[in-house]
C-alpha cells in the first residue's frame, strides 16, 4: 500500500515516534502482529486506524 500524500507526513512522524521504517503501513500491521499483539497492541490500533482513514479517503474520491 502506498501512502496517499495527504496522509504521509502523519505517517512518518508514526515511523518516527515508533522507530519503525516500514514504508507500507499494510506490511508493518501484518509484521507487528505477527511479532505479539501485546507489545505493539498501541501501534497495531493506530495503524489499523490510519489504513481505514486512507481506504476511506479513497472511496469518498472515487
Amino acid at each position: 500500500m502506498r501512502v496517499p500524500r495527504a496522509f504521509r507526513e502523519e505517517y512518518q512522524t508514526f515511523l518516527q515516534e515508533t522507530g519503525f521504517d516500514n514504508p507500507n503501513p499494510q506490511a508493518l500491521l501484518m509484521e507487528l502482529a505477527s511479532l505479539s499483539m501485546d507489545v505493539y497492541l498501541k501501534e497495531i490500533a493506530w495503524l489499523s486506524d490510519f489504513i481505514g482513514r486512507i481506504e476511506r479517503a479513497k472511496r469518498e474520491a472515487a
